[in-house]
């Protein structure tokens, strides 16, 4: 991505964040991002168009970033673990984009159906993290995909738990919670 994009992804991700969808305007996001209206419009022909950006490329970024952080790993838990930590980590450092991902997931427009799409692909990202312990015989195909769905529950519950509380949490102290408890679920599942 380049300055220029950079620069208007991240402004837009605030500005969404803090006005809304409906209260969001390419003025506002043109203005926080430093660069002239007509340079958004270059960029972006609607505000709508910004917003499936920000989602899709945010998305991405935690995408690469898991399979970078575990194409090397060979034990199932550590695979985990990591990428449990790796996800975490970004929407620590990206909670803006998180609450836009909340406030904008319920609804029946077709953004809120496609953003429900966008929640989908983070969900793979974490059932991806689980093959090996799949594999191994830990748990089963519908018990990884039941787990990537309540990780996302998770992170969806911090970003909520930080918005209401304004307070800082430690990423490997939830991460071994989470992990503790899906331990704990697996044991009480036999």
């Amino acid at each position: 991505m380049n300055k220029t994009k950079k620069a208007i992804f991240d402004a837009a991700i605030e500005v969404f964040s803090h006005c809304g969808y409906d209260g969001a305007t390419m003025d506002e996001i043109a203005n926080r991002a430093g660069v002239a209206k007509g340079t958004l419009y270059y960029h972006f022909k609607s505000k709508e168009e910004i917003f499936k950006f920000i989602i899709n490329e945010g998305i991405n970024i935690i995408n690469e970033s898991v399979e970078d952080g575990i194409k090397d790993i060979k034990d199932p838990h550590k695979v985990v673990k990591t990428a449990a930590k790796l996800q975490l980590r970004y929407m620590n450092d990206n909670k803006d984009l998180f609450r836009v991902i909340i406030s904008q997931v319920w609804g029946d427009s077709e953004r809120n159906k496609e953003l429900r799409e966008a929640v989908s692909k983070l969900i793979n990202i974490s059932n991806k993290s689980y093959h090996g312990i799949i594999d191994k015989g830990v748990v089963s195909e519908d018990d990884a995909r039941f787990l990537g769905y309540s990780f996302i529950g998770i992170l969806v519950s911090i970003a909520l738990y930080d918005l209401l509380n304004g307070e800082e949490y430690d990423n490997d102290e939830i991460i071994e919670r989470f992990l503790k408890y899906n331990d704990v679920l697996h044991i009480l599942n036999k």
